[in-house]
């Protein structure tokens, strides 16, 4: 490259792991640009922290020297570990943008949205899916006798660690013909918006999940949510897509459509004390319920929402013993009982009072799924933690009626 001076990193995900039996960290790029994947040691991750568009080489060798006790570290390794990141678009300048501008040209282009998780996530063809999906939800279970659900709060968490909870959860997926599923998911990268709404179809090894149809030309054309129509942040985001192969799965060829949901963070009410109950939240809310009236079917809100991340992954200190998970067990299953009553603000306040330290993801899906839903009731019908020893990530299934 030809600047290596005041260069600035992009905003990605930095996870501990081992490598030769050193500690090593896993730098990954939530945009999907990056087409190696980065694993770096704790003085290199160091470096790549001082690059802040405002230091220089020489700013970035000093600033390390003295955080090393005096250590120096050479200026062209500096400038190699700049290139390493530049040639994976790791860096915010003008290569990145070109390179973005011509993915999201691409990506616009075709009328249907690609899977993207199709052949890494889940098998990329139909036999294969519709197999797996058989195995994890239980093939000719007959749907879980509920009337009348108005919404489901389902993991998502890869398949392999949450299949039972997604499969205790969606068992009570509607099948009434031309019902229209509002999924509200987790946006893992930083959002352009509260909201971004994808409008588009989506196409998986199982067929075409149709895009919100008349509400989706309506949310189109409102005046306040027509601006949160961004398609690109759902790209390669997991949280809405891993619903919808298991909906098309129950549902076969049954007609109904998607509206699908990412969602950026609250925290800007939590960090200032607000309530997401007045403002943009709440604005947000009550515009697309007034829309939903349009829609000429049932309509269930879907949540694909995980609760708590904690431990090393996470940035939480060892160790992850029995007694810390049992107690961040019985933390969710006080926010489920908020979940439970439908109290949206509740629920909001419960996560504020632990100043959100057991991160939990869920917690904008949740909130707007609560905030949808009107009187009702939820029963937890799935819950359970993911460990691997040194991290956890818990998630449930509840459903709404």
């Amino acid at each position: 490259m030809e600047n290596t001076e005041r260069v600035k990193v992009r905003w990605l995900d930095v996870v501990p792991t081992e490598h030769d039996g050193m500690e090593m960290f896993l730098i990954r790029d939530p945009e999907g640009m990056a087409t190696d994947a980065l694993i770096v040691s704790r003085d290199v991750l160091f470096l790549i922290s001082l690059m802040d568009g405002r230091r220089t080489v020489l700013d970035i060798q000093e600033a390390y020297t003295r955080a090393a006790g005096g250590v120096l570290v050479p200026a062209d390794r500096i400038v190699s570990v700049i290139e390493a990141m530049d040639a994976q678009f790791l860096l915010q300048n003008d290569r990145y943008e070109e390179q973005l501008r011509l993915l999201k040209d691409a990506y616009m282009t075709p009328s249907c949205r690609t899977s993207f998780l199709a052949g890494k996530s889940y098998p990329g063809d139909e036999t294969g899916l519709r197999a797996f999906m058989d195995g994890m939800l239980g093939q000719g279970q007959a749907p879980a006798g509920k009337d009348h659900v108005k919404g489901i709060i389902a993991p998502h968490i890869d398949y392999g660690r949450g299949a039972d909870v997604y499969r205790r959860a969606y068992r009570f997926l509607p099948t009434d013909e031309n019902t229209l599923f509002v999924i509200f998911g987790t946006c893992h990268k930083p959002a352009p918006r509260m909201w971004n709404i994808a409008l588009r179809d989506l196409l998986t090894p199982l067929g075409t999940v149709k895009g919100a149809g008349k509400v989706g030309r309506h949310v189109r054309e409102d005046a306040l949510l027509g601006a949160y129509v961004d398609e690109w942040p759902h790209r390669n985001e997991h949280s809405i897509e891993l619903q919808l192969p298991i909906i098309q799965s129950l549902l076969g060829h049954g007609r109904f459509e998607v509206l699908s949901i990412l969602t950026g963070s609250l925290h800007e009410y939590m960090e200032a004390g607000r309530s997401p109950g007045v403002g943009e939240a709440a604005e947000l809310t009550a515009r697309l319920t007034g829309i939903l009236g349009a829609h000429e079917g049932p309509c269930v809100v879907i949540a694909g929402a995980d609760l708590a991340h904690i431990g090393a992954q996470f940035g939480d200190p060892p160790p992850l013993d029995a007694s810390t998970l049992e107690g961040s067990k019985q933390k969710d299953g006080a926010l489920l009982a908020t979940v439970a009553r439908a109290d949206a603000a509740g629920f909001f306040e419960s996560v504020r009072g632990e100043d959100d330290k057991r991160r939990i993801c869920g917690l904008a899906p949740i909130y707007f799924l609560l905030s949808m839903l009107g009187p009702c009731e939820g029963e937890v019908v799935g819950y359970d933690q993911w460990t691997d020893g040194a991290s956890s990530v818990s998630f449930a299934g509840v459903v709404f009626s």
